[in-house]
C-alpha cells in the first residue's frame, strides 16, 4: 500500500471510529416527536443495535465487489501467463507468478452459516453495551470496554488450558486498576448524560452492563478460537454476513419481542418500534445522525482492515487507543464550544483527573499485554523449530511481526497449551463501533480467520514495508 493510501486509511480509522462512538451516544441526547406528538429523547438501544447490524451488512456488497476484482485479476493473469498479479487490498493470500496460485477460493454455505453463532454473541454483547451507554458518557463507555482483556485471558486459561506470562499478568492488573479508576471518576462526577440527570445506581448498572458485554465477547473469542479457527472467509465478508444475520434476528424476532415486554420506553427493556420509526421519520437530526452512523460504520470497517493489513495489529492497537482519546477530546470540545449546541458533549470536572489516570493505566496495560503476546509468539516459534528439527522437517519460515504462532507438530501439545488468547487483534474483530475494542488487541493470530489469515497479513505487511 502506498504512503498516501496508508495515511488515508489511518485518518479514516480515527475519523470514522471517533464518529461512530460519539454518534452512538449523541443520538440518545436528541429529541423527536412520538406518535402522540410529545417530544422525547431517542433512548432506543434496541434500535441502535439494529442500526449497527445494518451498517455491518453494507460491507457485504463491498466485499463481493472486491472479490470480483480479485477474480478478474486472476483470470487476466491466467490468460496472459506473465504472472503479473498484484495482491488486492483486502485479501491476504498472496498471488505468486504461477497459474496455480492465481485462483480465488470460494466460501462454502456451511462456513457462512457458521457465522450465525458469533453473531449471536455479538448481538447479546451489543445490546448490553447500548443499554449501558444510556447511563454513562461516551468516553467512559469507550474505556470500560478494555475489560475484555481480563475475561479473554480468564477464559483462555479456564477453557483452552493456555498459560499467561508475566507481561500478560501485568497487563491484566493494569486493566483492572484502570477500569476501577475510570468507573470511580464517573460515579464521583455524576455525569452520565448531557441532557438529563442519571442516578448513581443507574450509572453503576450501566457500567456493569458494559463490563458484562465484554465478558460475552470474550466468550465469543474463546468459542471462535476453539471451534472456528480453520474457517476461511474474507474479513469484510465476515462483517457483512454477521450484519445480515444480526439484522434479520433483530427485525424479525427481537424488536417485536421487546415491544411486547411491559415497561417504560427508553429504560432498556421495553421499546416501541413503531414509535421509533415515527421519531426517525419526523426528526431530521435523528435521521441524519443514524444515516451518518451507518456510513461511518462501513468506512471504519474498511479503514481498519486496510490499516491492519498494511501496518499490523500492534499499530492498530495504538491507533485504537488514540481513537479512545479522540472520543474524549471531541466530547469535551462539543461541551465547551457552540458545536455541541449547548446540549451535547461532556464537561471536565475535578474528578476527570482520575479518569485521565485510569485511561493512562489502561493504555499501559494494553501495550504490556501486547508485549506478552510478542514474547509468547517468539517462544512458540522457537519450540516449533525445535520440533521441526526433531521430525526432520524443513526449516519453517521466519515469523513476521504480528504473525500467528505456527501450528504445532502432531503429537506436541506444548505450543498450543502455551499460546495466549488473542484479544481482538485479528481480522475477525473488524466490526462496528460496538465491537471494535479500543483498549485490547493482540499481535498473535487467533480467532475466526485463524492462522492462515494472520500469516497472509504479515506477508502483506512485510511486502509493503519494502
Amino acid at each position: 500500500m502506498s504512503g498516501v493510501k496508508t495515511g488515508l486509511s489511518i485518518t479514516g480509522l480515527l475519523v470514522f471510529g471517533t464518529t461512530t462512538s460519539l454518534f452512538a451516544k449523541i443520538v440518545y441526547e436528541l429529541q423527536g416527536p412520538d406518535r402522540q406528538g410529545n417530544m422525547k429523547f431517542f433512548t432506543k438501544p434496541w434500535a441502535m443495535t439494529t442500526v449497527m447490524f445494518l451498517g455491518m451488512s453494507f460491507c457485504l456488497p463491498w466485499a463481493y465487489w472486491e472479490e470480483h476484482k480479485h477474480k478478474k485479476q486472476a483470470r487476466e493473469a491466467l490468460s496472459s501467463g506473465n504472472g503479473g498479479v498484484t495482491d488486492p487490498l483486502l485479501y491476504g493470500d498472496s498471488l505468486s507468478a504461477t497459474k496455480e496460485t492465481a485462483v480465488v477460493r470460494g466460501n462454502s454455505t456451511k462456513d457462512i452459516f457458521m457465522l450465525a453463532i458469533p453473531t449471536f454473541f455479538d448481538l447479546i454483547a451489543t445490546v448490553l453495551m447500548n443499554i449501558g451507554l444510556l447511563s454513562v458518557t461516551a468516553s467512559v463507555y469507550q474505556m470500560m470496554r478494555g475489560a475484555e482483556m481480563l475475561f479473554a485471558a480468564l477464559f483462555s486459561v479456564s477453557f483452552l488450558h493456555r498459560s499467561l506470562n508475566r507481561f500478560h499478568l501485568l497487563g491484566i492488573l493494569c486493566c483492572v486498576i484502570g477500569i476501577t479508576l475510570v468507573g470511580t471518576s464517573s460515579l464521583l462526577g455524576g455525569e452520565g448524560s448531557s441532557t438529563h440527570d442519571i442516578s448513581p445506581q443507574k450509572m453503576l448498572l450501566g457500567m456493569g452492563l458494559i463490563v458484562a458485554s465484554q465478558c460475552v465477547q470474550a466468550a465469543q473469542i474463546t468459542f471462535e478460537d476453539y471451534f472456528m479457527a480453520d474457517l476461511h472467509i474474507e474479513p469484510l465478508k465476515i462483517v457483512g454476513y454477521e450484519g445480515v444475520f444480526g439484522s434479520i434476528a433483530m427485525i424479525t424476532v427481537l424488536l417485536p419481542l421487546v415491544s411486547l415486554i411491559k415497561g417504560h420506553d427508553g429504560d432498556g427493556l421495553h421499546e416501541n418500534s413503531l414509535d421509533t420509526l415515527h421519531m426517525i421519520f419526523h426528526s431530521r437530526p435523528i435521521a441524519i445522525v443514524l444515516l451518518i452512523d451507518m456510513v461511518a460504520l462501513l468506512m471504519y470497517n474498511f479503514s481498519g482492515m486496510c490499516v491492519t493489513g498494511a501496518l499490523g495489529a500492534v499499530f492498530r492497537t495504538v491507533l485504537e487507543t488514540t481513537r479512545t482519546l479522540f472520543v474524549w477530546l471531541v466530547d469535551l470540545l462539543l461541551w465547551y464550544t457552540p458545536l455541541g449546541f449547548g446540549t451535547l458533549g461532556e464537561s471536565w470536572s475535578k474528578y476527570s483527573w482520575i479518569q485521565a489516570a485510569g485511561f493512562g493505566v489502561l493504555v499501559c496495560g494494553t501495550l504490556v499485554y501486547s508485549r506478552g503476546d510478542e514474547v509468547q509468539s517468539k517462544r512458540d516459534h522457537l519450540e516449533y523449530e525445535a520440533h521441526a528439527a526433531e521430525e526432520g522437517q524443513a526449516h519453517p519460515s521466519v515469523l513476521m511481526p504480528g504473525d500467528a504462532a505456527p501450528l504445532p507438530i502432531a503429537g506436541s501439545r506444548s505450543v498450543a497449551a502455551s499460546r495466549p488468547m488473542a484479544v481482538r487483534g485479528t481480522p475477525t474483530s473488524f466490526k462496528s463501533t460496538m465491537n471494535i475494542h479500543p483498549l485490547s488487541a493482540s499481535v498473535t493470530g487467533g480467532g475466526l480467520m485463524g492462522r492462515s489469515m494472520a500469516r497472509s497479513i504479515s506477508r502483506s505487511m512485510s511486502r509493503d514495508q519494502h
